[in-house]
């Protein structure tokens, strides 16, 4: 038999005017979500419940008598998962705020005590904001650190990007987990779960997008993970929203230095000047937290970026540095000396041609070097 009780919950939540706080507090009232569900006017007044708050469930109720069992079927039927504060998979962090949801409701696969960190930023990011969201996002999750952001467009949907290609990441809705986004947003949370990601809300599987539901989101991001990493925002926005809170609950907030003409950087700016810690790489998040990933980091980019190359072309690609120019001719006498075979003039010419090709390695005028 199927325990019905974060169905109740769920449903409870589900009334207007009753939200987390008021939900949390009717259950240290009454013990169990099915009590609240079943309880009389009376009883609820002397729970301490406000008169419209009463209305408003008991309404509810009449109108929904069945909502708690249609709600698991409907989850069922969708594969939708259902986390309610009183369950054991409860993320502990995210119980430690203030006003933690009482419910959210989730697709992938749930890890509670993984760590977590956030990257959010502007929508109208910069190509500097979306390569630093990139780099941020491949490094830190190559290390094992799960990536929170809130899947809109811009720094977040770059963090999602990276991570889940060298990682977890965690997509924070401001929507029901049902709710029709625009196509390209629904083709990147399907990308999300397919390799393996959560995606979660607070709110009821179908409810739309709305302002009013981002503040709302931006404590669930902030709640989740050690610290938030700010990257590109306006000195009003809902990155700066989440900056804030994250300082608030007693989380770490970073901030990505920016030009201090362009508007997309004056809130991380600002930020710094008011005492967050400017980072300017993954390396500074592993030195603050003291934190040694038991991978390699490199190792594991390369492993996950690197195209299938024949014996010939891996030949040559090893020998290409990171950190200098090197020549066709460099590289034909290195092989030469290493006696790999019998390489040509033109073979090397054509070699590194299907390397670029392959973008793998680029040509700086000079000579060449290795991209990953």
């Amino acid at each position: 038999m199927v325990n019905l009780e974060k169905y109740f919950i769920a449903s409870i939540n589900a009334a207007n005017q009753i939200g987390a706080q008021r939900v949390l507090h009717l259950l240290d009232y009454f013990g169990s979500a099915e009590q609240i569900w079943k309880a009389q006017s009376e009883d609820l007044e002397k729970s301490g419940l406000p008169l419209k708050a009463r209305e408003s469930f008991l309404f509810f109720r009449k109108q929904n008598p069945n909502a708690p069992q249609k709600l698991q079927e409907f989850c069922a039927t969708k594969n939708i998962g259902l986390c309610s504060i009183r369950d054991a998979d409860y993320p502990p962090i995210l119980n430690e705020i203030p006003n933690p949801p009482a419910i959210f409701y989730y697709r992938g696969q749930l890890e509670p005590l993984a760590t977590r960190i956030a990257i959010v930023g502007t929508r109208e990011c910069t190509s500097y904001g979306k390569e630093v969201a990139l780099e941020f996002a491949e490094k830190l999750s190559a290390s094992g650190i799960t990536i929170v952001s809130g899947a809109a467009r811009g720094i977040d949907t770059f963090a999602h990007k990276n991570a889940m290609k060298f990682g977890r990441t965690v997509a924070v809705l401001g929507c029901g987990i049902c709710f029709r986004e625009s196509r390209e947003k629904q083709k990147n949370l399907a990308e999300i779960l397919e390799n393996g990601s959560l995606i979660m809300s607070e709110f009821a599987p179908s409810f739309p997008s709305t302002t009013g539901n981002f503040p709302m989101r931006n404590r669930i991001i902030a709640g989740l993970c050690k610290g938030v990493i700010v990257v590109e925002a306006g000195e009003k926005s809902g990155a700066i929203l989440t900056a804030g809170l994250a300082a608030d609950f007693g989380r770490d907030v970073f901030a990505v230095p920016g030009d201090i003409f362009a508007y997309k950087s004056i809130g991380c700016n600002k930020l710094i000047q008011d005492g967050a810690i400017l980072i300017t790489s993954a390396q500074d998040i592993f030195d603050f937290y003291d934190f040694k990933p038991t991978v390699n980091i490199q190792t594991k980019i390369e492993k996950n970026l690197m195209p299938a190359l024949d014996e010939r072309e891996k030949k040559v690609f090893n020998l290409i540095p990171f950190d200098k120019d090197i020549t066709d001719e460099e590289i034909l006498a290195q092989l030469d000396e290493a006696q790999l075979d019998d390489f040509k003039p033109s073979e090397i010419f054509e070699l590194t041609t299907r390397l670029k090709a392959k973008k793998i390695i680029q040509y700086n005028g000079i000579g060449y070097r290795r991209l990953i």
